[in-house]
């Protein structure tokens, strides 16, 4: 598209001159025209946002190109989509600058310049090294400040007007003045005046601080006076840019012959910088300047540079002395170096130690443009990369793990010599920049995931697209090595990868799971002997209950009778004590069935009171259920389970509990929902030191309990696994003599149960 319809062949050649000269530029620039619509972006802008050249921008909505810089960072941190709304609101009928920091931390100067057409042209000039020094400006303005505040001297500035505008503590006691006397903007006759009132002075010192006043500031004035209190007072008066003065007064009456300099004002901020930070030369065809710009002067003043002088002439003249010596650097190679453009930025060191980096391009009507840029920050930043970089080598060979360091893009940082040997891998494979699929593929190329189908499935499962920030896995190497890699996240959006060998570790922990693996089959099969031992038990036991149930119910002599009764109480312990090992058995091997639902509770509390009641009476224990909070909620238990959980706990807190003592059983919402059953006794108690043995099997806490009290030491046992089956916690709390609470603890009733 013709940029210039209208326009003279001449016009339209300066056109793309001009176009080529902004594509060139080291500086992002970007043209949208009347209709809204991007007509030029150059390298430098591609650059900043990270898209190769071959992107087509040209001709896209401006809306979609200021949304596009927002999501690439370039209006730095915050909401994309705010930011841009922020930037197309903006007036472009007329020049506006500003500041903005990119997301990636960089300063940069935004110019906008309106078009005759409508349109607009953006220009971004980075400043980041100009913001840098004006904090540290800044920072030795509060120093000068810091340092004026506990000067000795007392300083006094005055502008043109002769009128005060700092001043420090020392100033005003120098003086003699009241605290608070002095206050920016008083005139110095003002002061004089002041000083006049609160000092004795005679008359020929009214007459000297008279003369003061008219006293010719713009050189430097001393004078030294002696007051009527002894004190001998020094005073300088300076001259000042702008012309103002800085008056010095020093107390040398013991020290008049170590004179302090006054401080001047910490530093003068630079002015405003060019336009363009970088100094550019376009030459013609015929090699000769067409345009230069003020930086270039500033960056190059030795080379003179007018329009219409040869470039050989420049090169002259810039060779003569300004910058430091290199043998292979002629006049003749340094002019061929400006049409090599296929090759990267050359740089040159001056005497004074500026360091330039220059580059030159081709344009379209036969000439070229060569770019010098200040790269002195950039060079110093380099070499101190490069040691930190020395350290961190040093740091992560002197390790006893493997590691290697990865950016954002999955590319090697740096590693050591351990993860080479841990890897496979070579010093030189795993370089600064090799991807991390590059070294997947020597890897597996290597057998390092091992082979066959199972080093296939390795091999993609690791794949780069997959990796987590977060991830740690272990594989064994062809020679048998284990390695266990683990991945952590950098705060550069990166990762660092740490390989340790495991391999003694993994021998260790396979011991220990063969017999960890051996003692549960020799638990399991405790479990199954005592499950088929009970079955075979219960058959015969069941005919002998049944026999002594019939011998007992007929009419037979008295000692038949009573011995038939004894056989079938006997029997039916018997039968308790089976089917409670039966349930140890099903617990043991985690197949207690158990179907819960919301329970409403206080029947299944009265039932198992009634159940209880008899044997409490018979060993002569009080047993009640306090009564039960209005609106109980439903919780969510299995009715038969809960009810033989409940039994046991009361069983045995009867057991435990003497005669004239008392249990009690009560019920509770939890305020964060479900249900606490307690069971409080007045028994014997427990050691605190004794309560989770209490829920072993087979356990009674002393062997004189077996003797007085009976019992096979399963019933806590098994409340417990029983809680556990219906989600339910099962504690005890405990104080020897005094007695014991058991809280049982439900799940809230769940509510699509409640409703159904």
């Amino acid at each position: 598209m013709n940029a210039f319809p209208s326009a003279t062949p001449e016009a339209e050649a300066r056109g793309a001159l001009w176009l080529a000269t902004l594509q060139a530029l080291p500086s992002p620039v970007l043209v949208i025209d009347g209709g809204g619509r991007l007509q030029l972006i150059n390298a430098a802008m591609l650059a900043v946002l990270g898209l190769p050249a071959s992107v087509p921008m040209q001709g896209r909505p401006v809306a979609e190109v200021i949304r596009l810089l927002a999501f690439r960072g370039f209006y730095g941190p915050g909401d994309p989509e705010a930011l841009a709304a922020l930037v197309l609101a903006m007036d472009r009928s007329r020049l506006t600058r500003r500041s903005l920091r990119t997301a990636d931390g960089r300063w940069l100067d935004i110019t906008s310049t309106p078009l005759p057409d409508g349109g607009w042209v953006s220009h971004a000039v980075e400043t980041t090294a100009q913001h840098a020094e004006a904090a540290a400006a800044a920072e030795r303005l509060r120093q000068a400040r810091e340092a004026l505040r506990l000067l000795p001297v007392g300083v006094g500035l005055y502008d043109a007007e002769h009128r005060l505008l700092l001043f420090n503590e020392a100033y005003e006691q120098i003086l003699s003045l009241p605290p608070g006397t002095l206050q920016p903007g008083l005139s110095f006759r003002a002061i004089v005046a002041a000083l006049l009132h609160h000092q004795k002075v005679d008359e020929p010192g009214q007459e000297l601080f008279e003369a003061r006043i008219t006293l010719d500031r713009s050189v430097r004035q001393e004078s030294l006076r002696q007051r009527a209190d002894g004190r001998s007072i020094r005073s300088i008066s300076l001259p000042v840019a702008g012309g103002g003065f800085l008056v010095a007064l020093e107390d040398v009456t013991t020290l008049r012959a170590a004179e302090n300099e006054a401080k001047r004002r910490a530093a003068l901020l630079d002015g405003v910088l060019a336009a363009l930070p970088h100094g550019v030369c376009v030459y013609g065809a015929d090699q000769r300047l067409s345009l230069v710009n003020a930086a270039y002067r500033r960056l190059m003043p030795e080379a003179g540079a007018q329009p219409g002088e040869h470039l050989r002439d420049l090169i002259r003249r810039r060779m003569q002395g300004a910058f430091v010596p290199d043998p292979a650097d002629t006049e003749e190679i340094v002019y061929r170096r400006q049409f090599d453009f296929g090759s990267g930025p050359h740089k040159r060191v001056r005497r004074d130690g500026v360091v330039l980096s220059g580059r030159t391009a081709a344009l379209p009507d036969g000439g070229h443009i060569s770019v010098v840029s200040d790269v002195t920050a950039l060079q110093q930043a380099e070499m101190a990369a490069q040691q930190r970089a020395d350290l961190l080598q040093a740091m992560l060979d002197s390790l006893r793990l493997g590691v290697i360091l990865f950016d954002r893009r999955h590319r090697v940082v740096a590693s050591n010599a351990l993860a080479e040997r841990m890897t496979g891998l070579t010093r030189d494979e795993l370089a600064p920049g090799t991807s991390l699929d590059r070294l997947r593929d020597l890897q597996y190329a290597r057998g390092e995931f091992g082979r066959g189908p199972e080093a296939d499935r390795i091999y993609r499962a690791r794949a780069v697209g997959a990796v987590p920030r977060l991830d740690r896995f272990s594989r064994t190497r062809f020679d048998g090595t284990v390695i266990e890699v683990s991945t952590d996240p950098t705060p550069d959006g990166g990762y660092v990868r740490i390989y340790a060998d495991v391999t003694e570790e993994k021998r260790g922990r396979i011991a220990l799971e063969r017999a960890r693996a051996a003692a549960e089959e020799a638990d399991m099969a405790k479990g199954r002997f005592l499950a088929t031992m009970s079955h075979e038990l219960r058959t015969p036991l069941n005919a002998v209950i049944g026999f002594s149930e019939a011998l007992a119910a007929e009419d037979g002599p008295p000692h038949v009778v009573e011995f038939a009764t004894a056989i079938l109480e006997a029997g039916r312990h018997l039968l308790s004590l089976i089917d409670e090992l039966l349930t140890v058995a099903q617990t043991g091997a985690g197949a207690v069935p158990v179907e819960t639902r919301p329970l409403f509770l206080p029947s299944v509390l009265e039932g198992a009171i009634r159940l209880m009641r008899q044997q409490a009476e018979a060993g002569g224990v009080a047993l009640t259920l306090a009564p039960l909070p209005a609106g109980l909620p439903r919780a969510q238990a299995e009715e038969r389970r809960l009810r033989q959980v409940l039994i046991n706990l009361v069983a045995n807190a009867v057991k435990f509990t003497p005669a004239g003592g008392s249990v009690t059983v009560l019920a509770e919402a939890l305020p964060e929902g479900g249900v606490e059953i307690q069971v409080k006794d007045t028994g014997i108690g427990i050691d605190a030191g004794q309560v989770e043995r209490a829920f072993e099997p087979f356990v009674q806490l002393e062997a004189s309990h077996t003797r007085r009290y009976g019992g096979s030491g399963l019933g806590l046992y098994l409340a417990r696994a029983l809680a556990q089956s219906m989600d339910a916690t099962l504690v005890l709390d405990s104080i020897r003599g005094e007695g014991t609470v058991a809280r049982l603890r439900l799940a809230p009733a769940r509510r699509q149960e409640q409703t159904a």
